[in-house]
């Protein structure tokens, strides 16, 4: 081997720092907490650890918003003039509608359902539809109520309300999706070891997560969108070769009839029918076929991504065949 071959080689070898050069967790009794939750083997040391950007979300805070202003827009009181224009001809409607158990209420609100879900975005997933319908029969669940209370010939139903008062119930459900939405970011945590990549998520039962040798890693590639180059937050994918970190946005609901063996009445076939119909015109969702960095395998949204797509290189590229050639050929060097 001449003497270029090695100062080359130990260029390269040099120019890949080693797990003492890239900042560490502290080794303090707060470290300890940190090592139990990746559980990390005993040569393993943490080189990095981050979490989602609280930006990652962004499309659910929008949601919240969106239902807040849903009840805003009941709670004012429109005045009807012949200059109006249509929106407010519409709303006055509605609204007249709404004296008459919140109707016009519940239509709109079960038509943002069906939009979010039609447009099978990143908020239109089963959670926050099951969190749309909730809101949007919220009402008939009040009035039901009250008239199971009146059949009983009771003062108030077994839910203390008697009205349903849009001001309160808009901020009561915009603050609860925000907070669960806060929890839900916060449940993600992402740590590049001296050995592995760790993606961990704590929701209610703590150690779900998965780890991902570098030897196993093919490419590290960022996908970024436009929102997040305005918020600066980026996502980054360890792609093994098995489309790990990426989900496919291709869900689609259709309500199907399952056959019945029991003989059931006419009016029960019909009543079953409609609540089918109704559920699957309400959760029926287009299909796309885009490829979604999945929070639970990938480094989502998450700042500073920089210099953690530097270190992934880094590391993947020492553990690597050309990394372990490398140490090899300096090894060779070395023992002339």
């Amino acid at each position: 081997m001449s003497d270029e071959e090695v100062s080359s080689a130990e260029e390269k070898t040099t120019d890949v720092p080693s797990a003492d050069d890239v900042p560490k967790v502290g080794t303090n009794n707060s470290n300890a907490g940190i090592r139990e939750k990746f559980r990390l083997t005993n040569d393993e040391e943490i080189l990095q650890d981050i979490k989602p950007s609280i930006f990652a979300f962004t499309p659910m805070y929008m949601v919240a918003i969106m239902v807040f202003c849903s009840h805003l827009l009941f709670s004012i009181e429109w005045t009807a003039n012949d200059d109006d224009n249509m929106f407010v001809k519409l709303m006055i409607w509605l609204i007249e509608l709404s004296e008459f158990g919140e109707i016009g209420f519940v239509v709109v609100m079960l038509a943002i359902t069906w939009i979010n879900r039609m447009m099978n975005g990143a908020t239109s997933g089963k959670w926050t539809t099951m969190y749309l319908l909730l809101v949007s029969l919220t009402p008939p669940i009040l009035r039901i109520d009250d008239f199971i209370a009146w059949l009983m010939d009771k003062d108030s139903g077994i839910i203390p309300l008697d009205t349903y008062n849009y001001l309160i119930f808009g901020l009561f459900w915009s603050i609860l999706f925000v907070m669960l939405t806060i929890f839900y970011q916060r449940s993600f945590h992402y740590a590049i070891t001296n050995h592995r990549v760790i993606f961990t998520q704590h929701l209610f039962i703590p150690g779900d997560g998965r780890r991902i040798l570098f030897d196993n890693i093919n490419e590290i590639r960022t996908q970024r969108t436009f929102m997040g180059a305005m918020l600066g937050y980026n996502t980054i994918i360890c792609d093994t070769g098995s489309q790990l970190g990426i989900g496919e946005d291709s869900m689609s609901v259709s309500a199907g009839t399952a056959g019945n063996s029991e003989s059931t009445s006419p009016e029960s076939e019909i009543t079953k029918s409609l609540f089918k119909r109704m559920f699957a015109f309400i959760t029926y969702q287009r299909t796309r076929t885009i490829d979604l960095p999945d929070p639970r395998f990938s480094f989502f949204c998450i700042t500073n991504w920089k210099s953690v797509e530097n270190l992934l290189n880094e590391m993947h590229q020492r553990h690597s065949q050309s990394g372990i050639l490398n140490e090899l050929k300096d090894q060779i060097a070395e023992g002339q």
